[in-house]
């Protein structure tokens, strides 16, 4: 009853609510800049592409680096919680997608498709890292980073999966209700996200109600998800983007998979289409968790991604 009240009053403050997000994010990327990450940008795959860039910490290794992908309607700074303990690992990347955070997108298109994005993330691997990586990617990232290990494997020593998005499913049937939430057509559609999303919702995000439906309205995500679900339909899986359980059992790097218990956002089967098609993968799913473990959970993400580093050093 109280929080219900506190709800209530916080959604009262529209004007605020607009600003509160931008606010967040401008002094999240301060701290980050303040802690030893760059702000970088450079054209790859014909994209100018923005990232921050961590140095190793002393004794880390810097054969193993760590880039860092972040999902739909989000930027690299998912990641400013688990970056300094990432750097443990070695050095870091964490890249804006096309269409995201400072990145642009690809010419004369108001979005990027899937891939658009992989051939950015591959490209950053080649002409960026300079040698294979750990990729960390949550939901359209791990989307990304489960293509890039089916696609170019060569390019990465293994991938960790966050709540990754693109299973097939039923195709265009199972992401219907998706699309008609993530549409946001009002602020009931927004407390939705956030039920969904967060394994327990901070209330603080009641008073940025506007600002995050904004995120969702913003066209790189709507035209994104518009042309990607019209895509299910295709009988060309593949030129879709979306994968078939044959396509996860193809991918040949080390994989573990990473989901929050609580996570209602992704079609209903996700988690169990990653878990059961995958061959070899490790799984561990968070208790309490939901969509976003790297905001809800960092300490456990850079546990869980360290150990798996420390797995793949010694896979030839």
């Amino acid at each position: 009853m109280v929080e219900n009240e506190l709800r209530r009053r916080l959604e009262l403050g529209t004007p605020l609510s607009r600003v509160v997000i931008p606010i967040a994010l401008g002094l999240t990327r301060r701290v980050l800049l303040r802690a030893g990450a760059t702000s970088e940008e450079r054209r790859l795959a014909d994209v100018l592409t923005h990232y921050y860039h961590r140095v190793g910490r002393p004794g880390s290794d810097p054969a193993t680096p760590v880039v860092l992908i972040h999902g739909i309607a989000d930027s690299a700074l998912t990641w400013a919680f688990t970056i300094g303990g990432m750097a443990r690992i070695g050095p870091v990347y964490a890249l804006d997608l096309p269409g995201f955070g400072q990145s642009g997108s690809p010419a004369g298109k108001r979005f990027a498709s899937i891939a658009e994005q992989t051939a950015v993330v591959a490209a950053m691997l080649r002409e960026v890292v300079g040698r294979p990586a750990i990729l960390v990617g949550n939901s359209m990232g791990g989307w990304v980073a489960a293509r890039l290990a089916l696609e170019a494997p060569e390019l990465t020593r293994g991938i960790v999966l966050l709540d990754p998005g693109g299973a097939l499913l039923e195709g265009r049937a199972s992401w219907e209700p998706f699309v008609n939430t993530v549409a946001v057509p009002d602020l009931r559609a927004v407390r939705a996200i956030y039920r969904q999303m967060f394994g327990r919702v901070p209330l603080p995000l009641y008073l940025a109600q506007h600002s995050f439906q904004a995120l969702f309205l913003r066209e790189s995500v709507r035209e994104f998800v518009r042309a990607s679900v019209e895509a299910a339909d295709l009988d060309d899986i593949t030129a879709s983007g979306f994968f078939a359980p044959a396509d996860l059992r193809r991918i040949s790097v080390p994989t573990t998979l990473i989901w929050g218990e609580r996570d209602t956002f992704l079609p209903p089967g996700s988690f169990e289409f990653f878990r059961d098609n995958l061959p070899g993968a490790q799984i561990r799913v968070l208790k309490g968790c939901g969509h976003l473990p790297q905001r809800e959970a960092p300490r456990a993400v850079v546990r869980l991604v360290s150990q798996f580093a420390e797995r793949v050093r010694h896979v030839k």
